[in-house]
């Protein structure tokens, strides 16, 4: 990537951050008509797509970018977030799987569980909730672990304390 696609790739972020979602997207798209291969203009591309409703357009951005650089992490980690929103929970399930063993934080652990708790996999997303709660301290992780060990007691699950160690 040039200087001048550069530029303009930090401009588009910029854009995107102040809401402008429309230049945004102008800038993506004139860095892509220059350099076709730029796993981070279609990853930006995507989220500017995403904001402004237009989904399946923005998950091709997002697939363009993974195929140019499987190890986008941004990317990796926008496409599941947009198949969660869409209730594509198995789909997401496999994309963030692909995150965790790229090698995924926290937030990719609570994201997880949020998608297992979807799937009705209660046991995992609890596990994946503990194992978060080893790397952040937030109080809605407190409050998630509680929501899912309650859906646990309903369903007459019994409910663990402890993760299995390096379990996901």
């Amino acid at each position: 990537m040039n200087s001048k696609e550069k530029a303009l790739l930090h401009r588009g972020m910029d854009m995107v951050r102040a809401r402008k979602f429309e230049p945004a997207l102008e800038a993506f798209d004139k860095i892509i008509a220059a350099d076709p291969d730029i796993p981070e203009a279609w990853n930006n591309r995507g989220v500017a797509l995403y904001s402004l409703g237009r989904l399946d357009d923005a998950l091709e951005s997002y697939e363009r970018s993974l195929a140019l650089d499987g190890e986008n992490m941004d990317a990796l980690r926008n496409k599941a977030f947009l198949l969660r929103s869409q209730r594509r929970l198995d789909e997401a399930l496999a994309a963030y799987d692909t995150v965790l063993q790229k090698g995924g934080d926290g937030y990719d652990l609570e994201s997880t569980a949020v998608v297992l708790t979807g799937l009705g996999r209660l046991e995992e997303a609890l596990n994946c909730l503990y194992l978060a709660r080893e790397q952040l301290s937030f109080e809605r992780l407190e409050e998630e672990i509680a929501a899912v060990k309650a859906l646990m007691e309903q369903r007459g699950i019994p409910v663990p304390e402890r993760a299995p160690q390096g379990k996901v």
